[in-house]
């Protein structure tokens, strides 16, 4: 087996090329397709991995796994490959093999393809593509560029008599806003690297994005227009990548949960994403969803925050996140996998997403980028002769594998804990079981079939209450055929409805036997000859399926 080396983040020809490699390794457990094309014409992959032997991946309930739908969040794509290579590496334990027995991984490493080489390969940073949007021609204004051609685009401070800032007593390296009574001769202004379009003006402003399409803005639940979600595109679903991604989940109605992977902030995102989650009717969100997600947080030391902000009413429309669940009834998670502060500067967890540190906290950051990192992650203040500005320091921090995403060191053991709750998401998943086949006869060739279905799993067999709301759930199913066998009574095939699932139990034992309502039996006459053969079929799109065959007589 090819093993993926945590060293680097890989181009999208090198996780091809070792997706390809482990797919003829491990044919019996993992096959890889293309579900479409990006805008330049790369293949956007997606890896299928379960054991054949067990049944048709297409046949059990299945995690949907992917990375990288944002350009420069490159971690993402790593951590969906350690998964791919932990399901095959430790195919032979006992609790992996069971997973691969019993459940699928889709799992799509890289969404974003074409933004993503730009991200590798040259010092732009990019939300999805590098596509002109919304405007066909670059805005007036400061665009970010790697002026001084050191391969990064970090930061300019410019003596500003009126400028907000000022250098750090406790290190010359931080900035600091400044206070009212600081000199005129020590203010600076501070902007980004980069160089002016159209006409230089008394005050820098940064120009709108060149690059501005946000794929995880174009999805088709709460979709807003351009001038009420920045991002959006001209109509939901407009690209090759996010279209694909809908196809897939249209395509593959044994998806039951989805883990998004992103970076950075070292939190889980979790649902509702673009409305308020007393705008729905049910309790999804607040039982096992919630569950599964203090998992994570248990597993991971990573706290959890709702994707909508109760607090400033502040949605983010148009998210896979949101659509998969509010449209397809799949629950969804979204970990930001990277949180530079906690790592850098050892201070508890967030209280909230995306906070800013004081000035020691900074100083903690770059003791560590000198420590840990050899000074890389931050580059020295330097004089420059600015074409347009004219004299400018450049300097401050590299963002791209400090901040955005972990520097390659960290990449592993990140994984690992993030890998393992996806592996218990997949053992939550509702399984059929037929428990017993009872068989009675009744003269002249006639015969009582009773299956006993069973719901063996954590979840539901619909998983969650949205999916039959938005009709997305099937319905567990049994069949019954045999060769000259003929069903007199109950039809061949009888729908039971839904079954619940362990998570149902209570402490309340006065409900009555939580067993009762897990379990269903199905009865079946049947016209045949003695030592016929019949086969008694289960099936759920979320559940699976589950097979036992008995002899008449």
């Amino acid at each position: 087996m090819t093993p993926l080396t945590f060293d680097r983040y890989p181009s999208h020809d090198e996780i091809a090329t070792l997706l390809q490699s482990w797919a003829e390794a491990f044919p019996d457990l993992m096959t890889v397709e293309t579900i479409g094309h990006s805008s330049e014409g790369r293949p956007l992959l997606s890896a299928t991995v379960s054991d054949r032997r067990a049944g048709s991946p297409d046949d059990k309930p299945a995690v949907y796994v992917e990375g990288n739908i944002h350009a420069g969040e490159v971690l993402p794509s790593v951590v969906a490959l350690a998964t791919i290579q932990a399901l095959l590496s430790r195919a032979r334990e006992p609790d992996v093999a069971d997973v691969l027995a019993r459940y699928t991984f889709y799992v799509r490493p890289r969404v974003s393809p074409d933004g993503a080489e730009v991200y590798l390969t040259t010092p732009y940073r990019l939300r999805s593509a590098a596509i002109p949007w919304p405007s066909p021609s670059r805005q007036p204004g400061l665009h970010p560029e790697d002026i001084d051609g050191d391969g990064e685009i970090t930061v300019m401070r410019i003596r500003d008599p009126r400028g907000e800032w000022c250098v750090s007593d406790l290190d010359p390296r931080i900035m600091l806003r400044c206070d009212p009574d600081t000199p005129e001769s020590k203010r600076y202004q501070l902007v980004q690297e980069g160089m002016v379009e159209g006409p230089v003006g008394a005050n820098l402003t940064m120009a709108s994005s060149y690059w501005g399409l946000d794929f995880n803005r174009s999805f088709p639940h709460n979709w807003q227009p351009e001038y009420l979600q920045y991002g959006a595109g001209p109509y939901p679903l407009s690209m090759p990548e996010t279209r694909a991604t809908a196809d897939f989940f249209l395509a593959h109605p044994n998806i039951f949960a989805a883990v998004l992977y992103h970076t950075a902030g070292g939190f889980i995102f979790t649902l509702p994403s673009s409305r308020s989650i007393t705008s729905y009717p049910h309790d999804d969100l607040e039982s096992e969803y919630r569950t599964l997600t203090r998992h994570y947080v248990r597993m991971t030391g990573c706290p959890a925050f709702q994707s909508y902000d109760e607090e400033t009413d502040t949605a983010r429309s148009g998210s896979l996140m949101d659509w998969a669940y509010s449209q397809m009834g799949v629950l969804t998670w979204v970990p930001e996998l990277w949180d530079v502060q906690k790592t850098s500067t050892a201070r508890p967890e967030r209280v909230a997403p995306f906070q800013t540190l004081d000035e020691a906290g900074e100083a903690r950051m770059l003791a560590w980028n000198d420590e840990a990192l050899g000074g890389r992650g931050f580059v020295a203040w330097h004089p420059f002769d600015h074409p347009q500005l004219g004299p400018v320091e450049i300097g401050g921090w590299t963002f791209k594998y400090t901040h955005q995403n972990a520097p390659v060191q960290y990449i592993e053991e990140i994984a690992g804990p993030a890998i393992d709750w996806s592996f218990l998401v997949a053992r939550s998943a509702p399984r059929l079981e037929i428990e017993s086949i009872d068989v009675q006869g009744l003269g002249e060739g006639h015969w009582l079939v009773t299956a006993r279905v069973a719901n063996a799993g954590f979840l539901p067999t619909n998983v969650c209450q949205q999916a039959v709301d938005v009709r997305r759930a099937g319905t567990v199913s049994v069949d019954l055929a045999g060769v000259g066998a003929k069903v007199l009574d109950g039809g061949q095939r009888q729908s039971i409805g839904h079954l619940k699932g362990e998570s149902s139990a209570t402490d309340e034992p006065w409900r009555g036997p939580v067993a009762a309502r897990r379990r269903a039996d199905v009865r079946f006459v049947v016209e045949a000859t003695a030592g016929t053969e019949v086969t008694v079929t289960a099936s759920c799109p979320r559940a699976g399926r589950a097979v036992t065959t008995v002899t008449l007589g």
